[in-house]
């Protein structure tokens, strides 16, 4: 499953509408969820500072962490600037 999709599935699951993802009649919402998933992934595409120095503070252990880790706590960082 493509980030994007992933991200619609969620927005889906956490509005809880009266409609099923696997509706066939439903394409049209899950593009309009898919779209705005893909507008949420383009806002995070530019990292804020802390988010910056959360990647930054695992550089010099990158011979024992993977960049997908590094994207993870970058993320995390993002997601409390929200709360």
């Amino acid at each position: 499953m493509t980030p994007i999709e992933n991200a619609a599935r969620a927005m889906h699951a956490q509005t809880a509408p009266e409609w099923s993802w696997d509706d066939p009649d439903a394409e049209l919402l899950r593009r309009l969820y898919r779209a705005n998933a893909r507008a949420a992934l383009l806002s995070l595409r530019d990292p804020t500072d802390s988010m910056c120095e959360a990647g930054g503070d695992h550089v010099a252990q990158a011979d024992r962490i993977t960049v997908d880790a590094i994207w993870t706590v970058m993320m995390d960082a993002a997601l409390v600037q929200d709360v």
